[in-house]
């Protein structure tokens, strides 16, 4: 079983990183980068892949996640993925239980919803529902 969640698009890849920055801009969360695989891996002389790693949080959302471990500074910022896909793309996440300890499992399942709300959010805006 794969520790990644999946959320098909029918969109290009480029036109959902773009909504999944547009979604995660909505709502007033901080972006820290855009990393673009493909371009840095061809840049390195390596075959790129399509791939895309959006890096995002909330501030005061960390502090009360660091308050009860500060150990969890190693899960956040939150990441998306963008992947290409054969009917567009896929926005990749993983379930924050498989990183945050069985004692912030509360908090992982709100991070969790969080990040699944802004995929769909993200899906809906790349294919213009």
């Amino acid at each position: 079983m794969s520790p990644y969640e999946r959320l098909s698009v029918r969109a290009t890849p480029e036109a959902t990183v773009e909504a999944l920055r547009e979604a995660i801009r909505s709502r007033g969360i901080t972006e820290y980068a855009v990393v673009d695989h493909g371009r840095d891996m061809a840049a390195a002389g390596t075959p790129g892949f399509a791939a895309w790693t959006l890096v995002f949080g909330n501030p005061a959302a960390g502090a009360k996640l660091l308050a009860h471990d500060i150990a969890a500074a190693v899960d956040i910022p939150l990441r998306l993925a963008v992947v290409s896909a054969e009917t567009g793309s896929e926005i990749v996440l993983r379930d924050m239980r498989s990183l945050l300890s069985y004692e912030l499992a509360e908090l992982a399942d709100a991070l969790t919803e969080v990040l699944r709300a802004l995929a769909a959010q993200a899906r809906d805006l790349a294919q213009g529902s």
